[in-house]
């Protein structure tokens, strides 16, 4: 029995999480301008698999002082909400997420909970915090009359607390997940603008989102962007993918008897085979670190460990990609026409693109194309005909990584 550091089914450890330098560097300024009066909000965005849960933890560490910011030199003490958004909440639903939130944040903290007593005791009674949502018509409650006593509030307790705390960080993780009824940027929008008109100036919002988080927002209200600087989250380079494998190693050496290093093939096949995907490197890695009996990770165990019955190839397949990839295509001359589209990433290609890296009939690509098209597994550009792309890069790469790996088995 020995453990094993990687983790590819949850959020990445201090010491497995690499990269994301200049996104830091932005949201460290933002939380020192929030404390001093002038907040930066931020939006990430990326697809997933690239660590925005992984980057908002990091941000919650610092802004609570658990880290340092500015190369170790500051410590930050704001209270933090962290909330998870879902598909299933309305307007009302995002905002009691915070105040419970809100509320919970305080309850941790008796000093501010005493200094704040009149916040604590109205959080406490509020009436959107009881009930469920099917009753909220019932109450006839009003959604900008709670928005505006949840901004009071928050408001109230930064004057009250202004010696305990830095400021409140509201961070929204998976903020794409809600529907557009939801009208989250029109929450957003008012919201930031409540808080300026009260003059509290010391609460920073961030959000993370997949790819078209900014036009969601827009589609609400209008506006609702240029409140956010935008960070797009990339893939990892190959120095940072092999950091983060040279790190997981570390973490095992220190707990387990038997010692474990890794071939520079194997480690440079891992790095491939991810694309730069955080959540694919940790797959990979930790199956290939399963594999390995004898305290050297071959490419061998790389192999084994992507293709085998149970292994990471399907793992990523089950959780992001079997449906498109298998349950909605019966045929194998349609999956081809994927692989060649995967060679351009999620770049624009056209029919001769994927005949150069494909034999295949015309009458079957054609099919193959509107079949793709219909059942929204590829997307057409609506500026050029007869154009289409793969959905994400991930879905590349993961098809990339699949036939990579079939060709060298």
């Amino acid at each position: 029995m020995k453990f094993n550091p990687f983790r590819p089914n949850s959020i990445a450890t201090d010491e497995l999480f690499q990269g994301r330098s200049d996104e830091m560097q932005f949201i460290e300024r933002s939380l020192f301008q929030t404390k001093n009066g002038n907040p930066q909000h931020f939006l990430i965005e990326g697809e997933r698999g690239l660590g925005k849960s992984s980057l908002f933890l990091r941000v919650a560490q610092q802004a609570k002082g658990e880290k340092a910011i500015d190369d170790k030199k500051i410590f930050l003490n704001f209270m933090v909400l962290n909330i998870e958004l879902d598909s299933s909440q309305s307007f009302f639903e995002i905002i009691r997420a915070i105040s419970s939130e809100f509320k919970n944040a305080i309850s941790e903290r008796e000093k501010i909970k005493s200094l704040a007593k009149s916040v604590w005791d109205f959080l406490s009674s509020w009436e959107i915090l009881g009930v469920k949502y099917h009753k909220i018509d019932e109450l006839k409650i009003q959604p900008y009359e709670v928005l505006n006593d949840l901004v009071a509030n928050l408001s109230n307790l930064i004057t009250a607390a202004k010696d305990e705390i830095d400021g409140i960080v509201i961070l929204l993780d998976e903020a794409d997940r809600p529907s557009e009824e939801a009208s989250l940027g029109e929450i957003i929008k008012l919201f930031t603008e409540k808080l300026t008109k009260k003059g509290c100036d010391k609460v920073l919002l961030g959000i993370t989102g997949q790819p078209g988080m900014v036009t969601k927002l827009k589609a609400s209200h209008e506006s609702a962007s240029r409140i956010f600087t935008v960070l797009n989250l990339k893939t990892l380079s190959n120095s940072e993918s092999y950091s983060v494998i040279n790190s997981g190693l570390t973490i095992a050496n220190r707990i387990n008897t038997l010692k474990t290093t890794i071939a520079p093939d194997a480690k440079e096949l891992i790095s491939k085979l991810s694309e730069g995907y955080p959540h694919f490197l940790q797959e990979f890695a930790f199956m290939a670190f399963e594999k390995d009996t004898d305290g050297i990770i071959t490419i061998e165990d790389v192999k084994t460990g992507a293709f085998g019955e149970q292994g990471a190839l399907n793992q990523l397949g089950e959780k992001y990609f079997h449906d498109l990839y298998f349950t909605q295509i019966a045929s194998n001359d349609y999956r081809k026409v994927l692989q060649a589209m995967a060679n351009y990433s999620d770049d624009w290609v056209n029919r001769e693109n994927i005949k150069s890296k494909i034999k295949i009939k015309d009458t079957t690509l054609n099919n193959a194309l509107q079949a793709l098209k219909t059942r929204g597994i590829i997307i057409t550009n609506p500026s050029q005909q007869g154009t289409f792309r793969l959905p994400t890069k991930s879905f590349a790469a993961w098809i990339n990584a699949y036939f990579k790996l079939d060709e060298a088995l």
